[in-house]
């Protein structure tokens, strides 16, 4: 079912702070390492360099484990629960973000490996317990920046992996035009697995099996805010032109009322105006990022480095565009995703995108891993 939504005239909240002099002390902890790469994987050096096995990608670069940034004062809490690209990455799953908020989640997109990304948060960050805000019957909402296959192929999961285990919540779907559509064929091409609960030897109740979508409005560019519980007020923003030929994607602005922090999510793609009004004065801007320095070894864009700065600089965030994103927002801290850190394998570096981006001028920037807490 569709639902036009609607805007719901509510004030904004004045942000919390989340950075000043923990900044510094929080990179320090991100730069150090373990003595081996985190998960113990062994390694063996790839024969050639292609997209399979780019350096991002090898265990030897992932050498910490999740980090607990989030101001320990305030009760809501952002989670990264996949930092990845579309690249074929272990140790990243696709795009994945929660904000947690009275021990309750929201979900900003759905990359793949959402379901075993709750379980690789839970069983690793010592933060916030995740088993009970993870619960069956809490996974409800998910909101979509855009519909490309990286930030929502793991829908058919996020509706039907806690079904199996006896959820009894239906999902409730946002997104961009488009939406609807691509839910109607997942709950269709995915129909045996509903059957095989209700008519199955389990015969469970079809509950829990299927989603309303809400799609923002396309005919609004700012539809502002449209969705409201005793949690959060959330707003989106349309980021007009932001990811290449997408017609459709925005920027979402969550105030949580307990503490009035404003988070802010991008999703994928370049300056917008309408990022800007989305980040303006919020604590966090949840966003992607992509080296321009090394742009001459992305495995995609083109044959050329002008091929690559032209299509990929499309619909990815530049150093150059971050600061004025920064600058023209106001946004206090920004969470670094997504994160285009191409390189040569010799010279490869985990921060090497993190300190580009701080030579540019963007200020109180982390770079992040799947499990992090802000």
């Amino acid at each position: 079912m569709k639902t036009r939504l609607t805007i719901i005239g509510v004030a904004c909240i004045l942000a919390g702070i989340l950075t000043g002099s923990y900044y510094a002390e929080d990179l320090a902890e991100g730069a150090k390492t373990t003595k081996r790469n985190y998960m113990n994987d062994p390694f063996v050096h790839p024969a050639q360099d292609n997209y399979l096995v780019l350096p991002e990608t090898w265990p030897i670069y992932y050498n910490r484990e999740p980090l607990d940034r989030s101001p320990q004062d305030k009760p809501s809490k952002l989670l990264t629960m996949g930092t990845g690209d579309p690249a074929a990455n272990t140790y990243r799953f696709g795009p994945a973000m929660a904000l947690i908020v009275n021990d309750y989640p929201y979900f900003i997109d759905c990359g793949e490996g959402w379901f075993r990304a709750l379980n690789r948060s839970a069983i690793t960050q010592k933060g916030v317990d995740l088993i009970k805000v993870f619960d069956l019957n809490n996974l409800k909402y998910l909101f979509l920046t855009h519909l490309h296959e990286d930030h929502t192929v793991g829908i058919p999961s996020f509706i039907l992996s806690p079904y199996k285990y006896g959820s009894a919540t239906d999902k409730v779907i946002f997104g961009p035009s488009g939406t609807e559509d691509l839910v109607d064929c997942i709950l269709l091409g995915w129909q045996v697995d509903r059957q095989t609960g209700t008519q199955g030897p389990t015969h469970a109740s079809p509950a829990g099996s299927s989603a309303a979508v809400g799609e923002i409005d396309p005919d609004n560019e700012f539809p502002g805010p449209f969705f409201e519980d005793d949690n959060v007020k959330v707003e989106a923003f349309r980021t007009y032109q932001a990811h290449g030929s997408l017609k459709y994607t925005y920027a979402y602005r969550f105030t949580t009322k307990p503490d009035g922090r404003i988070i802010a999510f991008g999703g994928d793609g370049h300056y917008t105006k309408g990022l800007v009004e989305a980040a303006k004065d919020a604590d966090i801007l949840v966003m992607e990022g992509c080296t321009w320095k090394n742009l001459k070894y992305a495995p995609w864009g083109g044959k050329t480095l002008a091929e690559k700065e032209k299509n990929i600089g499309a619909l990815h965030m530049f150093p150059k565009d971050m600061k004025r994103v920064q600058e023209e927002s106001g946004v206090k801290a920004i969470v670094m995703v997504h994160e285009q850190n191409y390189s040569s394998p010799e010279n490869f570096n985990r921060l090497a995108l993190l300190h580009e981006m701080q030579e540019a001028g963007v200020k109180n920037i982390y770079s992040t891993m799947d499990g992090d807490l802000y």
